[in-house]
């Protein structure tokens, strides 16, 4: 005969291990945004080092680009840090619930221990998750306001290319009409 109360002790613990699991599927997709952000700027500073060598005279909005984005790297290889190991905190933690079910002293300060680990940690990649986010929405308000400012100086260029061209026309005419008045030769 089956001893029920081992198979319902059994289930309890199962049934506990699943809590940081759900912890580490939240965690695994907050690792693969960070991890494709990180992708991006990763190919946006490759992208920029390739303008900047063909470029002949150092650009500093390219200059202070390459800065904001050492920042943003810097952010987000923080939070992949950070959530990698609250990934493994959580591991941890459901190997001290299974671990507690053989030695019952041993699971309650495991568990506490990993458990409040892995939300600091996942914690702490949120921080600079957030960080990176603030940096990259400053370097695209600059950015904006540094092609709107490229935009009026071309519009003032070109302003003042018709201008000159509406003025050359017009004196070309003149004289037309005055070579007219005076006649053939």
């Amino acid at each position: 005969m089956p001893d029920y109360r081992l198979i319902s002790d059994a289930a309890d613990v199962i049934q506990q291990a699943l809590t940081p699991v759900f912890l580490l599927a939240g965690t695994a997709g907050c690792l693969n945004v960070f991890a494709t952000r990180l992708a991006r700027v990763s190919d946006r500073v490759t992208s920029l080092f390739a303008t900047l060598q063909v470029a002949e005279e150092l650009d500093a909005s390219r200059v202070r680009q390459l800065t904001d984005l050492r920042r943003r790297t810097l952010a987000l290889e923080f939070a992949v840090i950070l959530g990698t190991a609250s990934g493994v905190f959580t591991c941890l933690s459901a190997f001290g619930l299974l671990m507690g079910a053989i030695r019952a002293e041993f699971r309650e300060q495991v568990l506490l221990f990993f458990f409040g680990a892995a939300v600091l940690s996942l914690s702490g990649a949120f921080i600079a998750f957030l960080f990176e986010m603030i940096w990259a929405c400053r370097s695209m308000l600059r950015q904006i306001a540094g092609d709107r400012a490229i935009r009026q100086r071309h519009r003032a260029a070109w302003l003042q290319a018709r201008e000159l061209a509406l003025r050359t026309a017009e004196e070309q005419r003149e004289k037309e009409h005055s070579d007219m008045e005076k006649g053939p030769r």
